[in-house]
């Protein structure tokens, strides 16, 4: 399926707007002038071989990816717990179903302040289903143009969403599209990459973030041709990647993180949550029974 841009039709019928634990990781030279006042907290969800991750800051909550039909239920209930009911940025890296398959459940049990997803349109069930939602919900959705980038700043993190560079990245190349979300905490670095292959993990060396301390490992862990070119690049300390025990990362990615000393989470082991100080990171992972 060739991806489209999304039509100006489409765009008037919605509201578009332009128990392990791992060591504390040592934290990066460079830091945030914000000063750091709490804690940033990751939890990477097991879905299978899907995304599905919240990040939240003392007053804010960011989820990025819903991942298949059924998993909304997941986040919703995560969040509810703790007395949440809004989710102030929802980002939908790209369409495939076991990114977006979730999210016309959180957006319809919910209030999603914004949503943001690339510019392209896709044919699916789980697709429509988001398109009716935001639709009828009347959630304001960002489709974000090739080359752009949005910023914002949340209690004392500051977050940067980039969009792909390209419109067409050739038939079935999807993953490319990947809206890709850079987080700075104090001294801390995080980077989810969505399910970016060769061309988008080019892009994303292009922008020279720097080395990170932890990274949404892309696309379920796959060995792509970029892969040890793009960890020399940032050089992540910590990594978690959405996976299932039957599709697990490629061996070969499994080696290449173990070369490097990374400190490796597999999400279909348990849930995954890390914490930003500011200053160090603490991974733990709740074994599921």
């Amino acid at each position: 399926m060739i991806a489209k841009k999304i039509s100006a039709l489409l765009l008037s019928a919605i509201a578009l707007f332009s128990a392990s634990a791992c060591t504390q990781q040592t934290a990066s030279e460079s830091g945030s002038k914000i000063p750091v006042t709490g804690n940033v907290t990751i939890t990477a969800f097991n879905v299978g071989k899907a995304d599905a991750l919240v990040v939240q800051t003392q007053n804010t909550v960011t989820v990025i990816d819903a991942g298949n039909k059924g998993d909304g239920k997941k986040i919703e209930k995560f969040l509810t717990n703790q007395g949440i009911e809004t989710i102030d940025n929802l980002i939908i890296t790209h369409f495939d179903k076991d990114h977006v398959g979730g999210a016309a459940r959180v957006i319809n049990r919910m209030k999603v302040s914004n949503v943001y997803v690339p510019d392209y349109t896709a044919e699916s069930d789980e697709y429509n289903s988001f398109i009716e939602k935001i639709d009828e919900t009347q959630t304001p959705l960002t489709a974000m143009a090739a080359k752009s980038k949005t910023e914002w700043t949340a209690d004392d993190a500051s977050f940067t969403l980039y969009a792909p560079q390209e419109t067409f990245y050739g038939k079935n190349e999807e993953n490319d599209f990947s809206l890709v979300l850079y987080v700075q905490h104090g001294s801390n670095t995080m980077l989810f990459a969505g399910d970016a292959e060769n061309a988008r993990q080019k892009e994303i060396m292009e922008l020279k973030l720097g080395n990170v301390d932890f990274l949404k490992f892309p696309y379920h862990g796959n060995y792509m041709a970029t892969t040890e070119d793009f960890l020399d690049a940032c050089k992540p300390k910590a990594t978690v990647i959405c996976c299932s025990e039957k599709e697990n990362a490629d061996p070969s990615t499994v080696e290449t993180l173990q070369k490097r000393g990374v400190e490796t989470y597999y999400t279909y082991q348990g849930d995954v949550t890390v914490i930003s100080d500011g200053k160090a990171l603490q991974c733990e992972q709740n074994a599921d029974d």
